[in-house]
């Protein structure tokens, strides 16, 4: 490293600004000039060396000596190359035993020979005395930089030819050929760039005279070319932005938490794997699964199997199994040895830019339960690593090792018929997804833990008393149904999705505040038998049935729009009645259609038997047994939600009738 001192026209940067001392004024008293204005400071010299010492103060090298350098041979770089090891770091320990013989005296040949002679006399290296003139080369070079030792190793990288041999006409064509061809998303080689180079340069010499012929460029040339090209743009080029960014980003920093429940990702996946019906045997299609994992103790907090594409249904029944505890899952699976633990109310919750993230519904849900959702960037799934790998664990151990994967590469598959092979039912997956998570990936030792199971993760971070829970289970339902604001409330009651809700304390609700007004309301995308009429300012909320039980009671949204289309495709007619013929009519269909036994899978028909079962009788379902409305407070821990509105729509579904050919 160069020695720099506190003296005469020494060069510093402070604070942006750079300085030259001029002179000393007093002792310990410097006049200093700022470069770039001429303005002249003073600066004591013990405030210098505290700045120093703090690291605000940083010593530039003088202009003149960098003149010096250069013309002493050294590096123009201010950096030397200090890789120096073995032979060259001895060469340059020998150069500078002869520098620091010969530093205090002048050029002079006879003095210089005679200080050489005694050097070598006592250390013998090299072989034979170096020339004076090397020795008063190696002194220049040696002062230059600053009486830097590893001035004096060898710049070899500094040998070769620098200059260009071909003329720049021949460059310019070169990388004009590099931009047309290889940096494009076709992706052509090295040679093809060579041969169009080749053939653009004969082009032009046709047009020149002998004399100013150009010369033909190599191979050697255009790999020159493209690798002085940053790596990043040429996968830009010849990949797309999005692949390069994948391929080299960087994990600078990672969320890291102390606490189970501290953090939680959630994300969907649709298993490599045909189910077919409990009954019929027949392939249904491919189930999807919506999967929320705590990041601290990689534990699964709550999942969602169903035929249901990703929405916001599929987010709020996941939701829901995560927040309540699986008290009755043994019950439910005898064959699950292992309590399943995890649960509770994230704090934050990591989400990707899918629709069913971005909806009002889900902001108001976390908000009045306090969790922050956190939007990962676009197209940058390692942002929520543990999900996206866990969704691949699954798949792997579950799906691949079963009759009737599907395989994720196309090229595994060779005469495999999934649908032919396919030997699952439903319920069955459910059971094998249920005792996988329980039995094997919760007992399992996780390498991102320190080889501990995840269970014992979770129950050495986290006691029952410090697990956050929401505040009434069956406000649950409420708090994650679909927001609707400003819908009406007339004599009628409430009317969406062409059906009508009211109830006495609707009607007492009109006699206070006027014969119409607008109100906020939740739907349960579960259950359309019922909605929630938001009171405001932390007054609660109204359970209000639907005026057809018969109909509405456990249909879910999906299946009564498909009704809605039948009815009006086939009835001409939009009322409850030709809504519950439709439902009846469809329901034959369905059954028909799995009398048939065909060979390609019923993925809608499996949705419509999913939506129509009855839930399974646990805490994670439990719906309020009385069938009486009644004014119900939030509870004290939410807050007030804002009427925002929302200008997201469903998309509509073709009948399943029209698709029976």
């Amino acid at each position: 490293m160069a020695i720099v001192h506190f003296c005469k026209n020494v060069h510093f940067d402070m604070d942006g600004r750079e300085y030259q001392m001029t002179q000393e004024i007093s002792e310990g008293l410097w006049q200093v000039r700022e470069v770039r204005t001429g303005r002249v400071h003073e600066f004591n010299l013990q405030a210098l060396q505290q700045c120093y010492a703090e690291g605000k103060l940083v010593f530039m090298e003088d202009p003149q000596k960098a003149v010096l350098r250069e013309e002493a041979g050294a590096s123009k770089s201010t950096t030397i190359n200090r890789q120096v090891e073995g032979k060259e770091w001895d060469k340059a320990v020998v150069r500078r035993m002869y520098v620091k013989a010969v530093e205090h005296l002048p050029c002079t040949e006879s003095i210089i020979k005679q200080a050489i002679q005694l050097v070598w006399t006592k250390i013998k290296s090299p072989a034979k005395a170096p020339h004076w003139v090397n020795v008063c080369a190696w002194k220049k070079t040696y002062m230059a930089n600053g009486k830097d030792a590893f001035a004096l190793a060898g710049q070899h990288q500094r040998k070769g030819n620098r200059i260009s041999r071909y003329p720049i006409e021949v460059v310019e064509i070169a990388e004009d050929c590099i931009d047309r061809l290889y940096m494009r998303r076709e992706r052509s080689t090295v040679e093809e760039v060579m041969e169009d180079a080749v053939v653009m340069v004969t082009r032009e010499n046709n047009q020149r005279p002998e004399s100013q012929q150009l010369p033909l460029p190599t191979r050697r040339l255009i790999e020159r070319l493209i690798n002085a090209i940053p790596a990043y743009d040429r996968y830009v080029a010849r990949h797309g932005k999005v692949a390069a960014h994948r391929v080299f980003r960087s994990k600078l920093k990672h969320l890291v938490t102390n606490k189970p429940l501290e953090a939680a990702e959630i994300d969907h996946t649709k298993l490599d794997l045909f189910v077919i019906d409990d009954e019929s045997h027949v392939p249904l299609g491919r189930p999807w699964l919506t999967i929320c994992i705590d990041s601290h103790t990689r534990c699964i907090l709550g999942i969602y199997i169903g035929f249901e594409p990703p929405s916001y249904l599929t987010v709020g029944k996941c939701l829901k199994h995560a927040f309540l505890p699986k008290v009755n899952l043994q019950q439910q699976y005898p064959d699950i040895r292992h309590v399943w633990e995890a649960h509770g109310v994230m704090e934050q919750l990591f989400v990707d830019n899918g629709l069913e993230f971005h909806s009002i519904s889900l902001e108001k849900a976390c908000f009045a339960f306090g969790v922050e959702i956190v939007y990962t960037p676009r197209k940058t799934p390692w942002f929520k690593g543990k999900i996206e790998r866990f969704n691949r664990t699954i798949n792997q151990s579950v799906s691949h090792g079963i009759a009737g994967t599907t395989f994720s590469n196309i090229f595994e598959k060779d005469d495999y018929d999934p649908a032919k092979h396919a030997v699952v039912t439903l319920s069955t997956l459910r059971l094998i997804i249920h005792k996988w998570i329980a039995d094997y990936y919760h007992q399992k030792p996780h390498r991102g833990l320190g080889d501990v199971t995840p269970a014992a993760m979770w129950a050495s971070s986290i006691t029952p008393d410090e697990i956050a829970l929401a505040h009434n289970p069956a406000e649950i339902d409420m708090l994650l149904g679909k927001a609707v604001p400003d819908k009406t409330v007339s004599h009628k009651g409430i009317e969406i999705n062409n059906l009508l809700y009211n109830c006495p304390e609707l009607m007492q609700l009109r006699r206070e505040r006027g014969d119409t007004f607008k109100v906020e309301i939740r739907v349960d995308e579960s259950d359309i038998g019922h909605l929630y009429v938001m009171l405001g300012s932390g007054q609660g909320y109204i359970e209000v049935p639907a005026l057809n039980q018969d109909y509405a009671k456990g249909m879910t949204l999906w299946l009564h729009n498909i009704c809605r289309e039948y009815a009006k495709k086939h009835f001409k007619k939009a009322d409850v009645y030709s809504y519950a013929r439709a439902k009846t009519e469809i329901r034959e269909i369905v059954e028909n259609e799995l009398k048939l036994k065909r060979k390609k899978s019923h993925a809608k028909v499996a949705r419509y038997n999913d939506t129509t079962q009855q839930p399974v009788d646990d805490v994670t379902n439990q719906k309020p047994k009385s069938a009486t409305t009644r004014v119900k407070p939030i509870a004290d821990n939410s807050v007030p939600l804002p009427l925002i509105a929302s200008n997201k729509k469903r998309p509509s579904y073709t009948p399943i009738m029209d698709q029976r050919n």
